[in-house]
């Protein structure tokens, strides 16, 4: 017995070297071991030679080996097949895999179609069977996917419906009213004050419309076109109030605009008085506009006729001045008077002309195809225009945008929707600062519209417009890279918002100080729809100083130390003064009665001089 287990442990012990297997080790170690003790009711072999039995020969264990050193056995080859077959057998499993799934979501559609067999609130079901966009092309839009919802700075605040169809909306800013201090004004309701701007509708036969931004119409006028209207602008700032239009035969005229408050005549006054239907004042109209055409003039004729394709009034020192391009690439900019004040070649090489025509505060720019720049009026005797060349940027230029806050910057769009933003400095060096990549799926060109601290862009379907539509979008200019979404790493997108509808003919945007405006025209012309932007820049707090909390102490120390220093100054130079007048520095009752006698002596002397004086007379 004892021989046995020596044995069996120097089987173990070989097996242990050999295999380097701890766990197996200590597994043959222990059984090896354990051989001497016998649990109760054991008939084993190891139990019955530790009981003196005799344990025939072929019951004993037959041990393989020619030498006290064990001998493994040699592993098992594994299989080798080449990697053409290896990569077979996984797509082999992974289309098992991909039938077991279809089959599982197949009889998880039919459960969700009927409503029975799931344990899942009806939320839940709607979300399994409702229609979504597909998500490859959702993920796929990167950073032109926007971050935040539209309906969260977008108000609408009126939709007229028109009766004959528009072909151009324009804000008019209006002159804003002084602020009054009275009471009476204070308790005044916001309806009888001017509002800030009003917008133009004009129709092609040459009526326009004036509404206010509230959606009443507060007057119409016939501007004399005999040909039909294409092009209207209107002043860009509050100084006068004046509308360009023009038609196709290269007519512009213009007209001014007077707007006051509404007041009540005495005779309407009377008979509300009088009246038993009381009807508050302020339910008519709230605005008293009068129209009144200023002149006409035409645009200067060349060999061949050319027509008018873009028309803007512009600024210059304290006068408006009327700038207009057409077909044949030459821009003239007239007085307000009529006069011709000169014109010039603004396009060096052949093309469409000049296509439009931007005017924000004194500056104005002009596009032209693949050419832009800016319009000079202060060149004596004429008029010139400075040609940019930028890098990097190639194509057509679709439209431009001058920023609000910094009058150097100017945005380009080009033919495919993405939209660049230079800084021209002195009008001559441009330098790219930025370029926001196409912000929709479809790549057409984006018209711009800057409001203080980002870009709006409204982008039209270029398919058939019975079946088109419109995306109003809005760019953040105040970062370069804007707000990650939860849970990215990434740079986020640039796209604040964006909002689709149907199809848009025209739009007018106004800057104001608190909610901007945007109108826009439907493509029939018959509806036009007033939206409010409620958007903020955001503007990071000022940097903390680590002495701040100590200013207003300091403050307040220095203010006491120069108020005690006066107070000392002033009780030494009192007591210095009445010590002189007497012997202890207290002023007693016998320096009362020597100051009193001084006084009469004084005044007795002045008797006694007058008295001389008469003496001589």
């Amino acid at each position: 017995r004892r021989s046995n287990k020596d044995l069996s442990a120097h089987i173990a012990a070989a097996e242990c070297r050999k295999m380097r297997e701890l766990w197996r080790c200590f597994l043959l170690l222990y059984g090896a071991l354990g051989e001497d003790s016998c649990p109760a009711g054991d008939e084993g072999i190891p139990c019955r030679a530790a009981e003196g039995e005799d344990i025939p020969k072929h019951h004993l264990p037959v041990i393989r080996t020619s030498s006290p050193t064990f001998q493994p056995t040699a592993p098992a080859t594994t299989p080798q097949v080449d990697l053409i077959a290896q990569e077979m057998d996984e797509l082999k499993t992974l289309l098992k895999l991909g039938e077991e799934r279809m089959n599982f979501l197949k009889e998880l559609q039919g459960a969700a179609s009927d409503g029975k067999g799931l344990p899942l609130t009806a939320a839940q079901v709607q979300a399994l069977t409702e229609r979504l966009p597909l998500l490859s092309e959702v993920a796929s839009q990167g950073e032109r996917e926007p971050i935040a919802a539209a309906e969260d700075f977008l108000v609408t605040k009126a939709a007229l419906p028109l009766i004959e169809p528009v072909v151009h909306v324009e804000w008019l800013v209006l002159r804003n009213p002084r602020p009054s201090t009275s009471s009476s004004s204070a308790s005044s309701t916001s309806q009888s004050q001017t509002p800030t701007c009003i917008l133009a509708a004009a129709q092609a036969d040459g009526k326009i419309h004036l509404f206010s931004p509230s959606g009443e119409l507060v007057f119409s006028f016939n501007t004399g076109h005999e040909q039909p209207i294409t092009h209207m602008a209107t002043s860009p700032t509050h100084e006068e109030h004046l509308i360009a239009t023009g038609d196709s035969g290269g007519a512009i005229r213009l007209h001014r605009v007077s707007v006051r408050q509404r007041r009540v005549s005495k005779e309407e006054k009377a008979a509300r008085s009088n009246s038993s239907d009381k009807i508050s004042q302020y339910l008519g109209p709230q605005l008293n506009v009068t129209v009144q055409m200023h002149k006409q003039f035409q645009l200067p004729a060349r060999d061949d006729l050319p027509t008018l394709t873009a028309l803007a009034i512009a600024n210059h020192k304290s006068s408006r001045e009327i700038v207009a391009g057409d077909s044949t690439g030459r821009i003239s900019v007239f007085a307000k008077n009529g006069t011709l004040k000169g014109h010039v070649d603004a396009t060096a090489m052949e093309g469409p002309g000049v296509e439009g025509l931007h005017s924000y505060h004194s500056q104005v720019l002009f596009r032209a195809g693949m050419e832009w720049g800016y319009v000079s009026l202060d060149k004596v005797g004429g008029v010139d225009v400075k040609h940019i060349d930028c890098p990097n940027f190639e194509g057509r230029v679709a439209d431009m945008a001058v920023d609000t806050q910094q009058l150097s910057k100017v945005m380009l769009s080009d033919e495919r929707g993405a939209v660049w933003v230079f800084n021209v400095k002195n009008r001559k060096d441009c330098e790219l600062e930025k370029k926001f990549p196409y912000a929709a799926e479809m790549k057409a060109p984006v018209e711009l519209a800057a409001i203080r601290g980002f870009v709006l862009g409204l982008q039209k379907h270029p398919s058939d417009p019975a079946d088109s539509f419109s995306s109003i979008l809005a760019l953040n200019m105040s970062q370069h890279v804007g707000r990650r979404r939860p849970g990215e790493t990434g740079a986020g997108g640039h796209v604040i918002w964006r909002r689709q509808r149907t199809a848009v003919r025209d739009w007018a945007v106004q800057r104001k100080q608190h909610g901007d405006l945007i109108a826009l025209l439907s493509a029939d012309g018959k509806e036009v729809e007033i939206l409010e932007v409620l958007m903020q820049v955001y503007t990071p707090p000022p940097a903390s100083d680590p002495f701040s909390n100590f200013k207003l102490p300091v403050m307040a120390c220095a203010v006491l130390l120069l108020l005690g220093y006066q107070f000392m100054k002033q009780k030494k130079g009192g007591s210095a003064g009445l010590g002189g007048m007497g012997n202890r520095g207290k002023f007693g009752k016998s320096d009362f009665a020597s100051l009193l006698n001084k006084k009469k002596m004084g005044g007795m002397g002045g008797m006694g001089g007058l008295g001389g004086l008469k003496g001589k007379r």
